[in-house]
């Protein structure tokens, strides 16, 4: 065998041995744990999980922003610091029963019984193709590396933009699960129809398969909820990998690339 053979041979190898490698550390059972331990911390975020509006979560944040807002409306000076002073009691009130309602009871999450593999579904350009995904890649950075639109809630790199992409191309199948499994934190799953009306109930939808970079740092899921008149919102899960343990870090909505 000649020299140059024998390099696209060695090649050949690194590149099997490489996808053999990286399959071996995302085998089902350690996906469904990933996705448990981020998915959690994700709901934290929800406007739509009571837990969201414990003191330092993002729907506390938002309610004091909207309470602030409407003190700066105010133009009487004696009724803004009374307003203040409202604002503090008032969401002080609402973390603290949270907070003491949450060690006794758990938020339940309705959700099917599958780990779904995502199917894209082109809208007006198809981002399987090269040169549609080149062509939207600068929108999607916009977003990814300058959140020009505030989709983010912050600026979390270009670095997430390839996920997506993987997503696209994804190859893997459905499979059923435990909705068990998921339970983590103030969470418990389940595939229950029970009504689910109250403000410790969570109409999930679906959620799905995870795919991850090369170095396996940095991964990416989707979940889907009711909303808006029980419509069903959908969004990209990102995540990584940070001292030997996975964190969420932003979601962001999967209907500027696909059809729902």
């Amino acid at each position: 065998m000649n020299r140059i053979n024998m390099k696209i041979l060695l090649n050949l190898i690194f590149v099997l041995f490489t996808i053999n490698s990286f399959s071996q550390k995302i085998d089902f059972e350690s996906e469904k744990k990933i996705i448990r331990e981020t998915l959690s911390q994700y709901l934290d975020t929800s406007p739509n999980s009571v837990a969201s509006y414990i003191k330092g979560k993002k729907g506390y944040d938002m309610l004091q922003f909207a309470y602030k807002m409407g003190i700066v409306m105010e133009e009487d000076s004696i009724k803004k610091q009374e307003l203040v002073h409202i604002l503090v009691d008032s969401l002080d009130y609402i973390s603290n029963s949270i907070s003491t309602e949450l060690k006794n009871r758990k938020i339940n999450v309705q959700i099917i019984d599958t780990l779904y593999a995502y199917k894209y579904k082109p809208v007006n350009s198809d981002l399987r193709k090269n040169i549609d995904w080149e062509n939207n890649y600068k929108y999607l950075l916009e977003d990814f590396k300058y959140n020009k639109l505030a989709r983010l809630d912050t600026i979390i790199g270009e670095e997430y933009i390839d996920l997506i992409k993987r997503q696209i191309h994804y190859k893997g199948t459905d499979k059923l699960f435990s909705v068990k499994e998921l339970d983590q934190s103030y969470y418990q799953f389940t595939t229950g129809n029970d009504s689910c009306n109250n403000e410790y109930c969570f109409k999930a939808d679906k959620v799905y398969r995870a795919v991850f970079n090369d170095s396996f740092t940095k991964g990416c899921y989707l979940f889907s909820f009711k909303c808006r008149d029980n419509q069903v919102c959908r969004s990209f899960i990102f995540i990584r990998k940070e001292q030997n343990q996975w964190i969420y870090v932003d979601e962001y909505p999967s209907w500027i690339v696909d059809e729902l």
